[in-house]
């Protein structure tokens, strides 16, 4: 299931014996962790049933599960980091009997428990054990939030801190930060205490205090390239260089970005709106519009090459045949000549 369809369940106290919860969105991962020990848990007794195992073998697993609860109708195991679930190889315990034994227990869970077991990121499809919570336990899924999930979880953060943010500045602060909810608290930390007593947080705001992603500052260099602006846009490069970035890190992002405007060309071509441009991309509204302004300069065979370009030079660099210094500012180089010819004709 869905994270939303476990929270939506847990708000009519739908709760499970045992979980697995996986997925790349770790903040909404552990919130979920802590509204769940909080249901099962709490209350005046409740370190005295909240048990946590990190990889533990089967006995050490099957006692706590076993263990009554005090003075509750449940207590809470979370298991953490389960080599049955992950690349990780047990360090106690044989594998393939484990897996049997958990697969009988399982069978036999007592309603006195509520068992998680929780992984960092994705879990092993692969595993044995992971076959067997898909059949006798709930598996969620924490994925990264979706555009309007995104946005309104941004709102309703800001919301608690008595401050007010437009859709365009939500947008603005996930497209330019990134979508990772753990670095977007901190943002938006930094957004409440610029603006002060001020109750609404502006685009100018995002603009001035939070951190730009590296997929960004992409954007933004590219943005720069194919208006012409080399110079400024060599002095981006260099700063992304000095920052750690490397170039065969860099090269695919900037031909992802010219396959974006090649795309933005045809959909705008085909009649399609900003809004729509955006939501195929998974770009804000404000991007689209951007992007079909930058591709009205170039012919859909121009953006293709600038893209092409790219991938060449990452497989050249890769196969020893180019150095991958000077590789990324040659095509940049090769992109500005192009952008000089289009406006000689």
């Amino acid at each position: 299931m869905k994270h939303s369809e476990f929270f939506s369940a847990l708000k009519k106290g739908e709760i499970a014996r045992c979980y697995l919860f996986e997925g790349r969105e770790e903040y909404t991962k552990r919130s979920a962790l802590a509204t769940l020990r909080s249901q099962v848990a709490g209350g005046d007794f409740a370190a005295m049933n909240d048990t946590r195992l990190t990889d533990p073998a089967p006995d050490e697993l099957i006692a706590a599960a076993e263990t009554l609860p005090f003075l509750s109708e449940r207590r809470f195991l979370e298991i953490r980091d389960c080599a049955m679930l992950t690349g990780e190889k047990s360090k106690d315990y044989d594998e393939e009997s484990a897996v049997k034994r958990l697969d009988e227990y399982l069978d036999h869970l007592p309603d006195t428990v509520c068992m998680v077991f929780t992984v960092r990121g994705k879990a092993d499809g692969r595993k044995k054990l992971y076959n067997i919570l898909k059949k006798k336990a709930e598996i969620v899924s924490f994925e990264p939030l979706e555009d309007r999930e995104l946005s309104q979880w941004i709102a309703k953060t800001l919301a608690r801190q008595g401050k007010k943010i437009s859709l365009a500045a939500c947008q603005k602060l996930w497209f330019s930060a990134g979508r990772e909810l753990t670095l977007l608290e901190n943002e938006i930390g930094k957004l409440t205490a610029y603006a002060g007593d001020r109750e609404e947080i502006t685009e100018a705001d995002v603009d001035a205090v939070c951190v730009h992603s590296t997929e960004y500052k992409v954007y933004d260099l590219t943005d720069a390239l194919l208006s012409g602006q080399g110079s400024r846009a060599m002095d981006m490069l260099a700063a992304l260089l000095r920052d750690g970035e490397e170039r065969l890190g860099l090269l695919p992002m900037l031909g992802r970005q010219c396959r974006q405007l090649k795309y933005t060309k045809a959909m705008a071509a085909g009649g399609a709106s900003p809004d729509e441009i955006a939501s195929r991309l998974g770009i804000p509204p404000f991007a689209a519009r951007k992007n079909m302004q930058t591709a009205r300069n170039y012919s859909l065979e121009q953006l293709n090459a600038m893209g092409m370009w790219c991938l060449e030079t990452e497989y050249e660099v890769k196969s020893g045949r180019m150095m991958d210094a000077g590789s990324l500012e040659t095509v940049m180089l090769r992109i500005l000549a192009l952008r000089k010819e289009t406006r000689r004709g």
